[in-house]
């Protein structure tokens, strides 16, 4: 029942190391604005939608080798 950017902002709070993918699949322009707010308050990585399988499984791949 949360949005995105407060379930990121506990998450790091709680576990800063927990690595995060942030997903949009927003309009054409709120994703942009959303996935940079995301960035900013803790996200490692994200992505937008539609996305490659490739393009998430390197996000995962780079969380997991840190």
């Amino acid at each position: 029942g949360k949005e995105g950017i407060e379930t990121i902002m506990e998450l790091k709070q709680e576990h800063p190391e927990l690595p995060v993918i942030a997903i949009s699949g927003g309009g054409p322009d709120r994703h942009v604005t959303y996935l940079e707010t995301a960035k900013f308050f803790g996200a490692d990585h994200i992505l937008t939608k539609p996305f490659s399988s490739e393009a998430l499984l390197h996000c995962v791949n780079v969380c997991l080798s840190h």
